[in-house]
């Protein structure tokens, strides 16, 4: 059976007037029947609920007039409120729980450190081809290559002819060959 709260309407005025003292014995006296509830209803998310009805409570304890039996539903009421709140916040993010072994199937997107190091090597790579090569040759690799723009596409953006690019791209490809080293036969 739920306990009494002795003289509650003194403890009642004085928690509404700012007592702590006050506050404690009402907590004291409902949070665990509360919590049980709560419990009872939701068991993963009971002492945030909880946590809630008291904020609850807090906001709206000075305009409550009643008796204790009176308080007592219209905190549950107020516990009541948050739970609905609660599932209709999870109905919409609703999400099912998976197997642990299932997850490390599942590819979350790439690495933020690799995308990090991409970036790094793509701007030095960048950096060493403006350094080496001449101006219209390094532009030409960085829209084929960075860019991914096909030898018509390059020659539209460049406004030059598809020949013109692949001579430009031929002549920069085996400048880098033989500039880092590397000389071979190099494809357009």
């Amino acid at each position: 059976m739920t306990s009494s709260i002795d003289d509650f309407a003194d403890v009642l005025a004085a928690a509404q007037a700012g007592q702590e003292w006050a506050v404690a014995v009402l907590y004291d006296a409902l949070a665990p029947s509360l919590l049980r509830y709560l419990a009872w209803q939701e068991p993963s998310a009971a002492e945030d609920l909880a946590g809630e009805t008291w904020l609850g409570v807090a906001e709206r304890l000075a305009s409550f007039d009643g008796d204790e039996g009176a308080f007592r539903g219209w905190i549950f009421g107020i516990a009541r409120r948050r739970l609905a709140d609660h599932r209709r916040r999870a109905a919409r993010r609703r999400t099912a729980p998976l197997p642990d072994d299932l997850l490390s199937t599942w590819s979350g997107g790439p690495d933020p450190a690799d995308l990090v190091t991409e970036k790094v090597a793509t701007e030095d790579a960048l950096a060493q081809v403006t350094r080496m090569l001449p101006a219209d040759q390094a532009e030409v690799v960085v829209l084929r290559v960075v860019g991914r723009l096909s030898v018509e596409e390059t020659a539209r953006a460049l406004s030059k002819r598809p020949g013109t690019v692949r001579v430009l791209q031929h002549r920069a490809l085996r400048r880098l060959a033989r500039e880092l080293g590397q000389e071979s036969s190099v494809e357009v």
